[in-house]
């Protein structure tokens, strides 16, 4: 890959479109297209004229060519489906183009460092909105409410989020991550105490949403950092997580408790909780569509409401994407996308625990491997934003595949040789 610099605009982009990421179901769309739309579009406009001999190499990344792949032969299962409809395909292609912009602009470790932080910055100024709208309310409530009872207080809490919750907390998860993995590599100095905070008060504005999903992606990620960092530092690492532990627990309020678990009874209407409804539903059906799938647009418009996947009216999600893919195109759809999966993990750099980009990124990529068991959206812009660091960093930060230690970007902006 040409080696270049990233520019402060380029910087810049990148930075401001993980920031407002959140805020795009509450900015008003132009002609249909809401503004982490138009912030892509110019992404890939501005990619495609000043960095095109970049671009001509990361294209064909092998991430991206098994993602074209999964493409053609989704769209090829969705031909033969009846009431064919093209709409998650169409966004999957439109996520790889976004990850490929991403992976242009994210070639240097000043570019990383921003992306990074543009993960933090969106994850804080989230969990503020939520202290301010929810915080008081949910510390008022008892701690004796049962999970229904929690799961009907966690309905009313207004995060002012389209009462997407389950992403809300994601973003503050990721920020809380991010920060974490930034404070544990290195040397600790007073530089990185205001990073500590920000992680527990991300992670305390998670748990405020009652996600069970953030909550065990949150564990995961850290336990994955932990293990990457090695033990080269128990003394630090017992403190670091002693601090976590302690911080966090008293200033959750007592009813978020409640609901951290899964169950399957039934509440005072005779229903079970969406999830296990969904997956008790599946299962029951799971011969049906196992083998080719019945079409996103089939199950969606016609073979959903036919065979139960309904509630309040509406066909649900499989709050799986590995479920929900096994649905709309069966079990050959299913392994193409693992594929994607597994060249993502191939691509990680080995030896993540020696520098601290690595190894927030290494948490990154193990907060949204997890959010595909929460989510059945596999279009999310999260995952463009994470393949595309990814790819980037590997082809020109680490390019070996090894992170060596005490890393420092050796490439000086100067003569461009994509516009030149």
């Amino acid at each position: 890959m040409p080696q270049v610099g990233t520019t402060l605009v380029e910087r810049f982009l990148l930075l401001v479109a993980v920031t407002i990421l959140p805020l795009e179901n509450h900015i008003p769309t132009v002609a249909g297209m809401s503004v982490s739309f138009l912030i892509f579009a110019a992404l890939a406009i501005y990619v495609i004229l000043n960095r095109p001999r970049t671009l001509g190499v990361i294209w064909y990344h092998p991430i991206f060519i098994v993602a074209y792949a999964f493409i053609g032969v989704s769209a090829l299962l969705e031909f033969s489906s009846p009431l064919s409809s093209y709409e998650t395909i169409i966004r999957f292609s439109q996520m790889i183009v976004g990850a490929t912009c991403v992976a242009v602009l994210s070639r240097d470790r000043s570019a990383l460092t921003a992306g990074l932080y543009g993960h933090i910055a969106a994850a804080l100024w989230v969990s503020v909105f939520l202290f301010f709208n929810s915080y008081g309310t949910l510390k008022g409530m008892g701690a004796g409410s049962n999970f229904h009872e929690a799961t009907m207080i966690r309905g009313e809490v207004d995060a002012g989020f389209q009462n997407n919750l389950n992403r809300v907390a994601f973003v503050c998860i990721q920020g809380a991550i991010v920060a974490f993995a930034l404070v544990l590599s290195g040397r600790f100095n007073h530089s990185r105490i205001p990073l500590l905070g920000i992680s527990i008060f991300c992670a305390v504005a998670t748990l405020l949403t009652m996600s069970r999903g953030a909550l065990v992606i949150g564990l995961v990620a850290c336990i994955a950092i932990l293990y990457a960092y090695g033990a080269r530092r128990y003394g630090k690492v017992l403190i670091l997580v002693s601090i976590l532990g302690l911080s966090i627990y008293p200033l959750v309020p007592d009813v978020v408790w409640t609901r951290m678990k899964f169950t399957t009874e039934k509440d005072e209407y005779g229903k079970i909780e969406g999830r296990a409804f969904i997956y008790t539903t599946a299962i029951n059906h799971l011969p049906e569509f196992f083998v080719s799938g019945v079409g996103s647009g089939n199950y969606f418009k016609k073979w959903g409401f036919q065979n139960g996947f309904v509630r309040r009216g509406s066909v649900l999600g499989a709050h799986n994407a590995f479920l929900q893919i096994t649905i709309m195109w069966g079990v050959f759809g299913l392994l193409m996308f693992l594929w994607i999966i597994w060249c993502v993990y191939r691509s990680i750099p080995l030896r993540c625990g020696r520098d601290e980009l690595s190894l927030a990124l290494l948490g990154i990529l193990v907060s949204v491997a997890l959010y595909l068991f929460v989510s059945h959206v596999v279009y999310d812009k999260v995952y463009a934003f994470a393949v595309g660091m990814l790819v980037g960093a590997r082809q020109g930060v680490w390019p070996g595949g090894i992170v060596s230690t005490g890393e420092v970007n050796t490439h000086r902006p100067g003569a461009d040789p994509d516009i030149n």
